[in-house]
């Protein structure tokens, strides 16, 4: 029973009360002939099953409901056909117990089932021998007996609201952890792309730095300097990163990659430029960029790189090659994984492989459509 429904089952367990209350008045009135002392150990019986059940109810278990419900009927049947108890709505405590631990639609035939028990003495009372008068359309036996039915298959009702709600729970905990999961993708993926090239950066300055310093070079200072704010640099992205508000311009990473390739002695020419890049393709394609100069700086030993960018009718392609070692093996690293992943989240393409200078090459297109652009070399 979920926390939010706990009242429920106390106010079932109350409802027990005055079958106890009918007990103790047959052991309290003198005389106490012997039936009136198994009417009240039967009371007690069935006040008994009813708490038992509903201290602790289980609607799962078919067989606890199956067991506990038949016991109360037994019980009934001794006290009013046996005995001779005029109380009808002894049935509604089974009812209960039928409607709330068995399946929806077993429950709706078992509280039918108890019903007609109900309706069974009422009906031979009326009928022997003509001395009582048959039961009135809607009279009291008939409230009593729609009583039942309604409190039967009120609780098949509750009980399938209680599952819904369950599973309504359940979901929203599996879409937090799904969205938890996702967020640290998410992190997982920037600040490896964030950081992948600015640390790379700095180990290319702070060695060129050290060679210039044991040469006497003067310049070792201005690029201990750089060092030194690429740092500060990494420190505001991270911090963008986990905020959620880094998003890098195919612009800013264009000057940031000549900055990266000049500093390891890597030349480079630029095809195209950013004008009419779709707005939707700026900070996947910018990403793109990120990681494959990342990747030439750290990894191609290569001498050269080319960068083409051409978007036109929506479509947007960027291509990056060199002349170093081309693909090492034949698995993508994590950060050619999750640049796939983005990329393929938004219906484009990457391909990996071989330039025609026996580099590496990598290509990724957003949209239909190429056309070539003006043209750019930079030089070391």
């Amino acid at each position: 029973m979920p926390p939010g429904m706990i009242w429920l089952t106390r106010v079932v367990r109350l409802a027990i009360v005055p079958v106890f209350l009918g007990a103790l008045l047959f052991l309290v009135q003198p005389p106490r002939p012997i039936g009136n002392l198994a009417a009240a150990a039967g009371l007690v019986l069935l006040g008994a099953i009813h708490l038992l059940y509903w201290w602790r109810p289980r609607p799962g278990q078919h067989r606890r409901a199956v067991m506990a419900a038949g016991a109360m009927i037994l019980t009934n049947l001794a006290l009013l056909d046996l005995l001779g108890l005029t109380q009808p709505l002894l049935w509604l405590y089974p009812a209960l117990i039928v409607g709330a631990g068995l399946p929806a639609s077993v429950a709706v035939v078992g509280v039918g089932l108890t019903a007609l028990a109900a309706a069974a003495p009422m009906a031979r009372g009326g009928t022997i021998a003509g001395t009582l008068p048959a039961p009135e359309p809607f009279g009291p036996s008939h409230s009593i007996l729609l009583s039942l039915v309604f409190a039967g298959l009120g609780m098949v009702a509750v009980r399938q609201l209680i599952a819904r709600n369950a599973e309504l729970h359940a979901a929203r905990a599996e879409l937090a952890d799904l969205a938890v999961a996702r967020e640290r993708e998410r992190l997982a993926l920037e600040l490896h792309d964030l950081l992948g090239r600015t640390l790379s950066l700095i180990a290319v300055k702070a060695e060129l730095a050290s060679r210039l310093s044991a040469q006497g070079d003067p310049s070792a200072e201005a690029e201990l300097i750089d060092v030194q704010l690429l740092a500060r640099h990494a420190v505001c992205d991270v911090r963008e990163a986990v905020a959620g508000a880094y998003a890098p311009t195919i612009a800013a990473e264009l000057s940031a990659a000549q900055v990266a390739l000049r500093t390891a002695g890597i030349g480079l020419r630029i095809d195209g430029t950013t004008a009419g890049v779709d707005p939707t393709h700026e900070t996947a394609i910018a990403w793109a960029l990120r990681e494959a100069v990342t990747n030439v700086v750290k990894h191609s030993g290569a001498r050269t790189c080319r960068i083409g960018l051409a978007a036109a009718d929506g479509s947007t392609v960027l291509e990056i090659e060199d002349d170093g070692r081309g693909p090492m093996g034949g698995r993508a690293g994590a950060g050619l994984g999750g640049l796939t992943d983005r990329i393929h989240a938004l219906g484009g393409t990457v391909e990996v492989g071989l330039s025609g200078r026996s580099g590496f090459r990598l290509r990724v297109q957003l949209g239909a459509a190429e056309n070539p652009g003006a043209h750019l070399e930079v030089t070391p």
